[in-house]
């Protein structure tokens, strides 16, 4: 259980720091036209909901991949499988590539590291919920439940 709470700790802290770099661009952008910043804002709620619907599934992934292991006490490092590390390790170096070559525009970032890390913070608020309820909480399932009781 204490891996769950480390993913959803480093997650949280990852979507923030990738967040905090999609607002830093849309400041560094504060001369924007109105129809830019409408765009900017329309691209970030686009970006944050097609990552959610993906960081959704590998939450729930982990969380049982995490529960079947084996062990009393485990290394810390194990709240990712080397998929897992290898993925972020890609992500992580293509972004900073990226922002260091200057080839993709500041409104690019403004939109989509908002979103993105809007999206892997939810992720880590989900791994820490998935914590404190325990094997059968998640966001989607508690929401389908919600609409099925009403009807």
């Amino acid at each position: 259980e204490n891996l769950i709470t480390v993913a959803g700790v480093v997650w949280l802290l990852a979507g923030v720091n990738v967040a905090l770099i999609g607002v830093r661009s849309a400041v560094e952008m504060s001369g924007a036209a109105v129809g830019v910043v409408i765009a900017l804002v329309v691209g970030a709620v686009a970006a944050f909901f097609a990552f959610h619907a993906m960081f959704g599934t590998i939450v729930l992934k982990n969380a049982q991949r995490i529960r079947g292991l084996d062990g009393e006490r485990l290394n810390f490092m194990r709240f990712l499988d080397l998929k897992g590390y290898l993925i972020m390790a890609f992500m992580m170096s293509f972004g900073f590539g990226l922002r260091l070559t200057g080839l993709i525009p500041t409104w690019f970032f403004a939109f989509f590291y908002t979103g993105l890390g809007s999206a892997l913070a939810l992720a880590g608020a989900s791994f820490l919920l998935h914590r404190a309820f325990g094997e059968g909480w998640t966001f989607h399932a508690r929401r389908q439940n919600r609409q099925a009781i009403r009807q």
